[in-house]
């Protein structure tokens, strides 16, 4: 699944990166890219900068929305380790020393123990608390890619009320017949906009969609390892203020 999932993702970033040059006129020739965004107008290089954004976003959440970044199995593997020996000294080290989510969630668990040890309902409301803090900066993290879906199709528009403007404007200015040429270039833009901005918008839409689903997969199994962790560490906390 996570394969078919970076194939997908490749594939889209791919088509991304070359649907202007896919277009074609009349003959086998491919239309010139200089040409397509000099007839679509200031608008075309908008659109331009918010594929190249989008493009540059795929890129980091590929490196960073990984299991191994959120939820680094060594650093499951030492906390356990210091849960087991009952020493939430190294612990604290242990968490201070790895910047990943679930280090930042199971340090705060930890520091309330070594604060609180005989109150794990503290330590429970403590793990809680930046747990949600943590998936709410992941989720924030892919926001950015959902805003650049919204906005590209409104900037294709915008370049389509921009170029019907063009071709009324030529024909009032025309006192004779009005010439084909003036229809046609405000006719082109608007059409060269809207699709770029249609394209732009539906890719960083899917894009978003399989982000969404691969943040629903590490947050489950960054809940799974921190509740692991934090139960671990309230059997502690009751296995020392127990009077046997």
């Amino acid at each position: 699944m996570r394969r078919f999932s970076t194939l997908a993702i490749m594939f889209v970033f791919t088509v991304f990166s070359s649907t202007p040059l896919l277009a074609q006129d009349g003959g086998d020739n491919k239309v010139d890219l200089l040409l397509i965004f000099e007839k679509g107008g200031i608008i075309m290089y908008i659109l331009l900068l918010l594929s190249f954004l989008a493009s540059c976003l795929v890129f980091y959440y590929l490196l960073t929305l990984r299991n191994s970044v959120i939820v680094p199995k060594e650093f499951i593997v030492q906390a356990e380790n210091a849960i087991n020996q009952k020493d939430f000294e190294v612990l604290a080290r242990v968490c201070e020393k790895n910047n990943s989510p679930a280090s930042k969630i199971i340090a705060a668990g930890a520091n309330i123990f070594l604060r609180s040890k005989n109150n794990y309902q503290m330590i429970k409301d403590a793990v809680e608390d930046e747990g949600v803090r943590q998936a709410g900066l992941l989720w924030h993290r892919i926001q950015a890619l959902q805003d650049i879906a919204v906005i590209a199709p409104m900037v294709g528009l915008l370049g389509t009320v921009l170029g019907m403007i063009k071709s009324f404007m030529g024909l009032s200015a025309e006192s004779a017949t009005p010439r084909p040429t003036v229809i046609a270039s405000g006719v082109s833009m608007a059409l060269l906009t809207t699709a770029a901005g249609l394209i732009v918008g539906i890719l960083a839409m899917i894009l978003y969609s399989v982000f969404r689903a691969r943040i629903n997969k590490i947050l489950t199994e960054l809940e799974n390892s921190c509740n692991k962790i934090a139960v671990e560490m309230m059997l502690v906390d009751d296995d020392t203020n127990s009077p046997f």
